[in-house]
């Protein structure tokens, strides 16, 4: 009797120390400096700890947005942000499945955008990049158009928030006007493989 209890104490004793012991090097790993990080990835033993400075060492300090406005007659619209995050469920932290086209969207700003800092000034190289015709194919197909429109046009901008108040808005690409019927991508545009 007395070596079963014994027994079930060590069990204890040994899984509490090892969560403590990978709890310690967790924190360990996620110090900015990185001075525990040859230890903890060092010989036989190596703890698995995850690595949670994705924010480090530069943190996001602004948020993206995606607008477009339709042109009716030559004449342009009002802008309209497009939502592209919106309110998750209680239980996303563990099924997200509504994640995936919030995803793509963001992902083909981004896309865009590198390829607008790329390319400069030139906006024609940038409507044959897969970012790029993604959100104006996006735009065209998903979402509502006004009365009589027949081409649509987008624009990527920044907001900084420099108080919860106030927020710097900075524009940052503005897309070419595309039609609201058919290919979106301009017929004097360089081929692909050519950009």
């Amino acid at each position: 009797m007395i070596i079963k209890v014994n027994t079930e104490r060590a069990k204890v004793a040994a899984v509490t120390t090892s969560l403590a012991a990978w709890l310690v090097a967790t924190a360990a790993a996620q110090i900015p400096e990185q001075r525990f990080d040859g230890l903890l990835n060092r010989g036989r033993l190596r703890i698995p700890t995850p690595n949670w400075r994705f924010f480090g060492p530069n943190p996001g300090v602004k948020d993206n947005h995606l607008l477009y406005r339709d042109i009716i007659g030559g004449t342009p619209g009002e802008w309209t942000e497009v939502p592209v995050v919106h309110d998750r469920p209680w239980y996303a932290l563990a099924w997200n499945a509504r994640n995936r086209s919030p995803k793509a969207l963001f992902d083909a700003t981004q896309h865009t955008l590198a390829q607008a800092v790329a390319f400069g000034s030139h906006v024609l190289p940038v409507t044959t990049a897969s970012g790029y015709r993604l959100l104006a194919r996006y735009i065209q197909l998903h979402l509502p158009h006004a009365e009589g429109a027949t081409h649509s046009q987008f624009m990527l901008l920044h907001s900084y928030p420099t108080s919860p108040e106030d927020r710097h808005i900075e524009p940052v690409f503005v897309s070419l006007e595309f039609p609201l019927e058919g290919d979106v991508t301009p017929a004097d545009a360089p081929s692909p493989a050519a950009a």
